[in-house]
């Protein structure tokens, strides 16, 4: 997904005072120009989204509106904290993040990946950062980590294994980034590849006995449920193991899919984010149930309309069904 830029002037001042006014003079001007570029970019996204953009223009927007706020954040706090021009980590994305799905309210992770000897000094910028992030009411996952820190959670935790596997570079130092794609991202496509596809299917069937083995639940679950996010997510997750790939590009690279199964795979991928976007526009929480009460407002958003066959919901979750059955 190609994630648009947002150049915006919200930061300017503080990015300009950053190292020569104290911090704690400056956060409640950081933290206005914060929460003032979030309410502006967050009303244009909405107003796309309502407009009738794309899943994956929402998504992308939404990602990008986040990327500017945390890097430009990074830029005002890492500023105190002169380390011989360098920056002491590198500010990754992951997981849904990584991957540049960032649905309306979903939750944002972030890794700080630092060196041994600069982990003090990366976490001190990091707590910095995160209570601003707090402050935006915003859902934040974080951990400061090096590269053993990585490996050695990574052996012991799928979920974190599978979260590095999606990652994105935000801001910092971009060898640290490096580092982090040879010694830590490389490791975790070639370790154990066995037993990662095995305990991955394993959590797939716990998964799908908890949220509904079958497509035709009355409210599914758009992201754990049977034929939802979740399931394409496994799918590539099992795939660029075995075959040692990056990313969903990566395996069309290697013939691993077609051109037909990955644009089959993008179009599932978009239809379920603009149900996903409208869901949580509605609700103004982060929910992925498609209750009663909000498949008939989906229905008219996305243009159903009653007929003498069906009524608009019907169709429309016909319409779903059949699209979690692909």
């Amino acid at each position: 997904m190609t994630i648009p830029t947002m150049k915006t002037d919200f930061f300017a001042t503080e990015l300009m005072m950053a190292g020569d006014v104290p911090f704690q003079r400056r956060r409640p001007f950081l933290l206005d120009a914060a929460r003032a570029y979030l309410e502006h970019h967050r009303a244009l996204n909405h107003k796309r989204h309502r407009a009738g953009a794309s899943g994956r223009e929402v998504v992308a927007l939404i990602t990008a509106m986040a990327d500017e706020l945390i890097s430009n954040i990074y830029r005002c706090v890492a500023a105190d904290f002169p380390t011989q021009g360098k920056a002491c980590s590198a500010v990754i994305a992951l997981g849904g993040y990584g991957r540049a799905e960032l649905n309306p309210l979903s939750d944002i992770d972030v890794l700080f990946y630092c060196s041994d000897q600069n982990k003090d000094l990366a976490e001190k910028i990091a707590e910095r950062i995160l209570y601003l992030l707090w402050d935006l009411k915003l859902d934040i996952g974080y951990s400061v980590r090096t590269g053993s820190d990585c490996l050695a959670l990574a052996q012991q935790d799928i979920t974190i294994r599978t979260a590095m596997m999606d990652r994105r570079f935000l801001a910092g130092d971009e060898v640290l980034f490096d580092e982090f794609e040879r010694q830590v991202l490389q490791n975790l496509l070639n370790r154990n590849s066995q037993s990662f596809l095995k305990a991955k299917y394993e959590e797939h069937e716990a998964r799908l006995s908890k949220y509904g083995s079958s497509v035709y639940m009355l409210e599914p679950n758009i992201k754990e449920g049977e034929g939802g996010l979740r399931d394409l997510h496994t799918a590539v997750w099992m795939a660029r193991v075995k075959f040692k790939a990056n990313g969903l590009r990566d395996l069309l690279k290697k013939g691993v899919i077609t051109d037909n199964e990955f644009l089959e795979i993008e179009d599932a991928y978009d239809y379920l984010f603009r149900i996903r976007n409208e869901l949580h526009f509605q609700s103004n929480r982060k929910t992925d149930q498609l209750q009663y009460e909000n498949q008939e407002t989906i229905a008219a958003f996305l243009g159903y309309k009653d007929s003498k066959k069906a009524l608009s919901v019907e169709q429309f979750m016909q319409d779903y069904y059949a699209q979690a059955n692909l």
